[in-house]
């Protein structure tokens, strides 16, 4: 090279593909299946701040990458901001007609006696 500042090396040049802090947000926000109003909130940002971010152009603060990856990486962080979806608890099936707890039942005051002697003799 003579001293020409104009000519790069295209074996420097380092080709790589880095999603922009607009294209994580949007990812995330698809991949967890979040509303735009609970990322908002999460955020503690305006939804209009959220949506001229995601959708008008505007440039999130550069802080954003920090916690996107704090936020993708470690579920901690996303539960402490209120993005963890847990999973519920499967509800068992209704006491069925003719069960003894079943409300209205006639026998569900005895029932719930019997129930409770045998939990506190459990105890």
């Amino acid at each position: 090279m003579d001293g020409d500042a104009s000519q790069v090396d295209p074996a420097c040049e380092a080709s790589v593909d880095v999603p922009t802090v607009r294209e994580r947000l949007q990812d995330f926000r698809k991949s967890r299946n979040f509303t735009r109003r609970q990322l908002a909130d999460a955020l503690s940002t305006p939804i209009k701040t959220l949506d001229s971010w995601l959708y008008e152009g505007h440039t999130p603060p550069g802080a954003m990458i920090s916690l996107l990856d704090l936020i993708e990486n470690d579920s901690h962080v996303r539960a402490r901001l209120g993005l963890s979806r847990r999973r519920e608890r499967p509800r068992g099936k209704p006491f069925e007609r003719g069960h003894k707890f079943r409300f209205g039942d006639p026998r569900r005051p005895q029932a719930l006696a019997e129930a409770r002697k045998h939990r506190e003799a459990k105890d």
